[in-house]
């Protein structure tokens, strides 16, 4: 295997290949194995075995001939056609070994390669932005605890646990609000913010809110894109009014979920206890604890909802119950910022599980593809969904 052999060393090969093959071939093997891969795509050939043989199989023609005459040179063409055929199929279990460890090696690697350069690992922490109303952006995940900015009427301060709080002055001043806009993009994880009238906000990836730094007036108006779960701070005096598109869900003091990413989705607003009215410029309706409205031009009430799977992304979880692979898709999207394509057209199969959003992007597509009704292939952050 180093390009070296002698004329003794040769024929005890030959002989184990006429007599052994298999032993040949096993010993070839396990030589090969001990070998180092190649390196930098080199081709590791075997054309230097031919070569040496026919050096071989030349001198000892040679010297017969001048030894013996033509009969035993009849002979030795017949044996230095068994080296021949003999070589030729040394060649070819040297070829088949070197091309499969070859090949698994290469394909090793590669795979190895894929995976390092494909998976995407959940969100470590947040990537979320606050928007003040003089234009200043502060970055939350880059800050240490303690007061963030004061305006007005309020400070924003982000307490140990990384929650966001604004703190009002007890009679805030009767004049225009002043707006924030909260930003949570995609790849970042939930953020926990305490508005200044002790309204609680859990803001979901790819989501943002809009709000006034302190509440003046007679209503406490917001405007949400995205995801988000409100448990609105009591006030009969001030009802407390979610605006998303052409909705408008208003509240006294209840606990809530909005799902408003736009889209082919309605938008959908769960309710968990309290109550809220909706409306757009089309209709109105009021909601029960435990209903669900789903809204577009319309809108449509649902009743004895999973509040487990509503709420599965505050609770750090996914939860699939008879989901569509585009439901599906659109939630990875936005949690561990992806791009999604589909090769053909998607799947009709309908998916139901349960996983932490704490896994790899990987772990999730490959329990997916086990079912067989779909399957992924992984470039960066790039996802082509296949049927």
């Amino acid at each position: 295997m180093n390009n070296t052999c002698s004329r003794e060393e040769m024929d005890e090969v030959l002989m184990l290949a006429e007599k052994d093959p298999q032993k040949l071939y096993g010993a070839l093997k396990e030589h090969w194995q001990g070998l180092q891969p190649a390196k930098n795509g080199e081709i590791l050939s075997v054309a230097p075995v031919f070569d040496q043989a026919a050096s071989i199989e030349e001198a000892a023609h040679a010297q017969t001939q001048q030894d013996t005459g033509s009969d035993v040179d009849l002979r030795r063409k017949k044996i230095g056609r068994r080296y021949r055929m003999s070589i030729a199929a040394i060649a070819v279990i040297t070829i088949g070994i070197a091309a499969y460890f070859l090949n698994h090696q290469s394909a090793d690697r590669a795979v190895a390669q894929r995976q390092v350069v494909a998976d995407v690992a959940a969100p470590a922490g947040t990537k979320a932005t606050v928007r003040l109303a003089n234009g200043q952006t502060i970055v939350l995940d880059s800050l240490l605890s303690g007061t963030l900015a004061v305006q007005e009427d309020a400070k924003l301060i982000k307490n140990a646990d990384g929650q966001l709080v604004y703190e009002a002055q007890a009679d805030p001043a009767d004049h225009t609000p002043v707006y924030n806009t909260l930003d949570n993009p995609k790849g970042s994880r939930v953020v926990d913010m305490t508005l200044a009238d002790g309204t609680h906000v859990w803001l979901n990836a790819g989501s943002s809110i809009t709000f006034p730094v302190a509440f003046t007036g007679s209503e406490r108006r917001i405007q949400l894109k995205g995801e988000a779960y409100l448990d609105v701070s009591h006030n009969m005096a001030r009802p407390f009014i979610v605006q998303t598109g052409d909705l408008m869900i208003r509240v006294l003091g209840t606990g809530f979920n909005v799902d408003a990413y736009g889209g082919t989705e309605p938008v959908k607003v769960t309710l968990l206890k309290g109550a809220v009215k909706l409306s757009n410029k089309n209709t109105s309706s009021l909601l029960k604890p435990g209903q669900q409205a789903s809204v577009k031009e319309q809108i449509s009430v649902s009743n004895n909802v999973d509040m487990d799977n509503v709420l599965a992304w505050k609770n750090n979880k996914f939860i699939f119950d008879n989901s569509t692979i585009q439901q599906i898709m659109r939630q990875l999207e936005r949690w561990y910022d992806i791009e999604v394509v589909y090769q053909g057209v998607p799947t009709t199969e309908a998916f139901i599980g349960s996983i932490s959003r704490d896994v790899k992007l990987s772990q999730i597509l490959s329990l997916l593809s086990e079912t067989n009704a779909v399957h992924f292939e992984q470039q960066g952050k790039k996802v082509i969904v296949k049927r």
